[in-house]
Parts: structure tokens; sequence; C-alpha cells
């Protein structure tokens, strides 16, 4: 077991290392953009103005044999336009079991913060796995083709920022009842069940996490709650899944699971871009890029 343990470190990292880098497909253009907040899908869609936005605390965990091997914190803020998110800025941390760390020493600069932007279909990362490739003087590596979207959770499992994959989500509703009070909010939960195939559908950035994870998307179902306010806007969203995979002939299961609230929705929403100064490019670091197989960028 310790062998397939120590061998999925890299590959969690490959996964997990940037994803707010990488999101799910953004919200196309709609003139439905404003319309009332009627229910959760067209409240999100009322919330697509530019320059506002809604800010995030995420935290995760992904466990194997009842032994958490990455815990992942992440915050920032998601700015729309009128096709859903533009841009994002968010503060990354990593933290690896011990024996992980102990039997990778590479792992220990995976664990420094990281703090990655995406503006448009540019992406900017600095620190964590970046910090000593990065050229004297550069504190930032410059990723194009890159998509702007959240970092909400580990495997980007559930967005509730983007219209479709929400939609798609509370088709399979199984049940729904008083949620209590999420940062103030009375809220209502909602709670059930999707192959996480039919999340792929919406959201195909997903399949790249977990192509990464060497898990199999049509045998995983992901559980997910999301807690919903009066406004209709989501205050919260957690979600689990069981991924079952080989690794070096050895069957282990790996439980990914992410918790996110949100705040300030349709508050002003800036996010901007580093100096050119203090930019790289891929051709200027010192080092070659760790292999995030898809995922830097990048995944999700």
């Amino acid at each position: 077991m310790k062998r397939a343990f120590m061998a999925l470190a890299c590959a969690a990292t490959a996964a997990l290392v940037a994803p707010a880098v990488a999101a799910p497909a953004q919200a196309q253009t709609s003139t439905q953009a404003q319309a009332p907040a009627a229910d959760p899908v067209a409240a999100l869609r009322g919330q697509y103005v530019a320059g506002h936005g809604v800010r995030y605390v995420s935290t995760g965990t992904l466990r194997m044999a009842g032994i958490t091997a990455i815990k992942f914190t992440s915050n920032g803020g998601l700015a729309f336009g009128r096709s859903g998110i533009v841009a994002s800025d968010s503060r990354q941390t990593l933290k690896y079991n011990d024996l992980l760390k102990e039997e990778n020493e590479d792992l220990k600069d995976a664990e420094k913060p990281l703090r990655a932007i995406v503006i448009g279909k540019t992406g900017y990362l600095s620190g964590g796995i970046y910090t000593s490739l990065l050229p004297e003087g550069k504190t930032w590596l410059r990723l194009p083709a890159q998509r702007p979207g959240s970092s909400s959770s580990l495997g980007e499992l559930v967005n509730p920022a983007d219209w479709r994959s929400l939609k798609t989500v509370l088709a399979t509703t199984k049940a729904k009842g008083p949620g209590g009070s999420v940062n103030g909010a009375k809220t209502t939960l909602y709670r059930g069940t999707i192959p996480l195939t039919q999340l792929i559908k919406v959201s195909p950035g997903i399949k790249n996490s977990f192509a990464s994870l060497g898990s199999n998307p049509a045998k995983t179902v992901v559980s997910w709650k999301l807690w919903i306010g009066a406004d209709q806007l989501v205050r919260r969203a957690s979600a689990t899944a069981d991924l079952k995979l080989k690794v070096q002939g050895d069957t282990v299961t790996l439980t990914l699971s992410d918790d996110t609230t949100f705040a300030g929705w349709g508050r002003k929403v800036t996010v901007k871009a580093p100096p050119k100064s203090k930019v790289a490019n891929l051709a200027d670091l010192d080092g070659n890029v760790p292999d995030t197989q898809g995922t830097v960028i990048l995944p999700n």
C-alpha cells in the first residue's frame, strides 16, 4: 500500500497543483443574462454584469486508505462579464502528508503558496512549484491559451458560478430542506448525486484532472450539496467523490472532497495582470516545468 500511496503523490500533484488556472467552459452570452431571479440558474445569469463578481473561500482534501494525503485551501474572486466568468484571481495552498514529503523532496516547493491570475485567455502564476524555476527578477510565469474560472474546489467537481454546471447539477436534486444560515443568509439545502460523466459534458476540463489521477469517470458518482439563499444565489457548495484506481498492481480508493462558501455576489471585482517587468515566459524558466498531465494548463 505504501508503494501505491507514494506513486499517487505525483499524480495527485499533477491534478491539483494549480486548479485555479483551469476551469469549466465559460457560460455563453445570452439575452437572459439579466433575467429575474426566479430560480438559481436565472439568478446566477443575472449576476453576469461586467465589473462585478463574487468572492469565495474553499477547502478540500484527498484521502486514501483513511489517511489524508493532501489538504487544499483557496480563496479569491471571480470577475464576470456578460458571458460569465471572464477573469479570476486566487491564492492557493497545498499541504501534503508528512510521509509523502519524506519520500519526495519535490513536494516541498509544491507546498509554497501559489497565486493564480487568469484574464481572458492568459494565465499568470506566482509561487508554488514555480518559485525556484523563475529567472532572477521575475516573479510571475505567463501561460497562454487559458480560460478564466474558479479554484473553488480541488477537482472542480461542481462550479456554482457557471450556469450550465449549476443547471445540470440541480436537475439531479433528490431532496431539499432547511439549510440553516450561511454567512448570515438563511438558506435552503439542495442535495443529490450525479455521474461524473454527466458533469464532464458541461465542464469538459474536469476530464483532464481526473485523467491525471488515472480514475475512470464512467465509474465515478459525485455526491453534492448546495446551500441557496432566499435571493436564489448559491452561498455554499460541497461535493465528494470516490475514485477507484489501480497503482503499481494495487487497487486503491481516493476520496476527493471540497467545500466552498461564496459571498459578495454582485459587488465589484477587479482582476489586474502583474507588471510586465515581473513576468517570464515558459522559455525563460530555469529548469523543466513539472509534468501536470494537462492540468497546467491546465486542468480543470
